[in-house]
């Protein structure tokens, strides 16, 4: 018996965006700095992306949701009243909403995962600076595809994916040197 288009619909749907869950939920884990923001960030990009799926067309969905999610992290903040999240163009990050972790038990997992220096020199990023970083250097998304999700021009995205480095270079610095990645005389 054949499928019906609903059925088609949901095993393409599975087919496409599930293989990107982890992505979006460790980007939407940069992007908000704890666990529940991120669960709650991934969970709202699957919603619209389940409701708006006729609208997709093509087989390749990564910089889809990934819009996705960067709408729906603005959507969250504005409902909280706050500055939308990657408009900021604050470069010390002074109005950053996001960063605060909660220090659970799914945080210290987390943490595991990636240097807990590491990951808090991506978390001290400004946000517009590290919505690109985690895009480009965790993501792999190429500046092209960067710039649709951000609404950005591509010089923009350059830009920021320079100044990013460049703080996360200085951020970890001190940090490379103590774990003998790279020597005292190269200071």
């Amino acid at each position: 018996m054949p499928e019906s288009p609903a059925q088609d619909r949901r095993a393409r749907f599975e087919t496409l965006a599930l293989p990107e869950l982890d992505a979006v939920y460790r980007t939407a884990y940069y992007l908000a700095g704890s666990v529940a923001e991120a669960e709650d960030l991934t969970q709202e990009t699957y919603l619209r992306a389940f409701k708006h799926f006729d609208s997709f067309r093509g087989d390749v969905i990564r910089p889809w949701l990934f819009a996705i999610l960067r709408h729906a992290a603005v959507d969250r903040y504005r409902q909280r009243k706050r500055e939308p999240l990657f408009f900021d163009d604050d470069p010390d990050g002074s109005d950053d909403h996001f960063g605060a972790t909660e220090g659970g038990p799914e945080d210290d997992v987390l943490a595991n995962l990636v240097d807990a220096d590491v990951q808090q020199a991506v978390l001290g990023l400004p946000p517009a600076w590290r919505m690109v970083v985690v895009l480009a250097d965790v993501e792999g998304f190429a500046y092209k595809e960067i710039a649709s999700i951000t609404g950005s021009p591509i010089g923009t995205v350059m830009s920021r994916l320079h100044r990013g480095r460049k703080q996360l270079a200085k951020s970890l610095a001190d940090y490379a040197r103590a774990a003998g990645y790279v020597a005292e005389h190269d200071r």
